[in-house]
């Protein structure tokens, strides 16, 4: 029996299961070209094969722990020479997953608002990995697999701390302060008291036998 070299091509939910596509956007791509690599600059691209590059990508980066500098680095090989008319040759909710897994991998991808393609664009031209600005990276949700996750719980903690350090010396001062100023209003009651007590002795004496 002569044997099959026929390649035994992979379901869509075995490509995409993983992955935060909807099963109702899967025929976008292709699994017969799912390994294929693309060549690029190629702003003519077609559009099934840049999806299906890029759903790629997205399957790889969701399932494997790679995540923040080592990921960018690995992202700017994946699509070296690719340009923003490549992206935008992709199914928009393809590239939308990209940036969506590479900033919740620790990615700093720019700007949340910033269109995925000009997004992902501009990510490529950058030498060196992005640092993420402190209001966006507190706010921000990650992997938990990633580093910037574990910096985000320790600033997180770091923060409760300082709360609770500041609450303790709130409280102390008060204290302290509560403690001054009783006998301050203590001594000015004892005061009264004698005046009053004088007062009423005064009242109280007998008259002279001489009035």
């Amino acid at each position: 029996m002569a044997s099959s070299s026929r390649r035994v091509v992979p379901t869509l939910e075995a490509l995409l299961g993983t992955t935060n596509i909807k099963p109702r956007e899967w025929h976008h791509i292709d699994p017969e070209i799912w390994e294929d690599n693309v060549e690029a600059p190629d702003d003519e691209v077609g559009i099934t094969t840049a999806t299906t590059y890029i759903a790629r990508a997205i399957a790889d980066y969701t399932d494997r722990p790679t995540a923040d500098e080592e990921l960018f680095w690995e992202f700017r090989q994946d699509f070296e020479g690719w340009t923003e008319a490549m992206f935008l040759r992709a199914q928009p909710i393809y590239t939308k997953e990209l940036k969506r897994i590479l900033r919740f991998k620790g990615v700093y991808t720019g700007r949340i608002n910033m269109a995925p393609s000009e997004s992902l664009a501009r990510l490529l031209r950058m030498e060196e990995y992005l640092e993420w600005p402190q209001d966006v990276f507190q706010s921000a949700v990650f992997d938990t697999r990633s580093a910037a996750h574990m910096l985000q719980e320790r600033a997180l903690r770091q923060q409760r701390s300082e709360g609770s350090v500041q609450s303790t010396d709130r409280r102390l001062s008060s204290q302290a302060q509560s403690r001054t100023q009783t006998p301050v209003r203590t001594r000015g009651r004892d005061v009264d008291s004698r005046q009053t007590r004088d007062q009423d002795q005064t009242h109280a004496r007998p008259a002279s036998k001489n009035d």
